[in-house]
């Protein structure tokens, strides 16, 4: 069982390693095999913790560069909302300049769910 900020101290550990060296370990060590990615439309979705990593590594081998990143903890769930100059329009039409926002939810100390939303406020309601 994990305690108050348990959670948050993972997903921040993980995506400092994540974007310091572009070493993915820790964050597939946070990620449950069977995890499941939804996007910000129903149809885009990714399942599993390779796929997932394939995903967030953009298929290039590193992580976009990311110049602001605010993180909370709600529960058994973080959510991660990044900024930075490699995103590109996104699916939904957001502005390549629009915070990215992603909802990690926990299980057991590992990541069971993520979801990417519009706003902060969306994954805090």
């Amino acid at each position: 069982m994990s305690g108050p900020g348990d959670n948050l101290a993972l997903i921040v550990a993980a995506w400092a390693e994540l974007l310091r060296s572009g070493a993915s370990a820790t964050f597939a060590a946070t990620v449950d095999d069977q995890v499941v990615w939804h996007g910000v439309r129903p149809d885009l979705a990714c399942r599993g913790r390779e796929e997932v990593l394939d995903v967030m590594l953009r298929g290039r081998g590193r992580p976009p560069r990311i110049t602001r990143m605010e993180a909370e903890e709600a529960g058994d769930a973080v959510v991660l909302s990044v900024e930075g100059p490699d995103f590109a329009e996104g699916p939904d039409g957001a502005p390549p300049d629009a915070p990215r926002v992603l909802l990690f939810t926990f299980r057991d100390g590992r990541v069971v769910r993520i979801q990417s939303l519009r706003t902060r406020e969306a994954a805090l309601g």
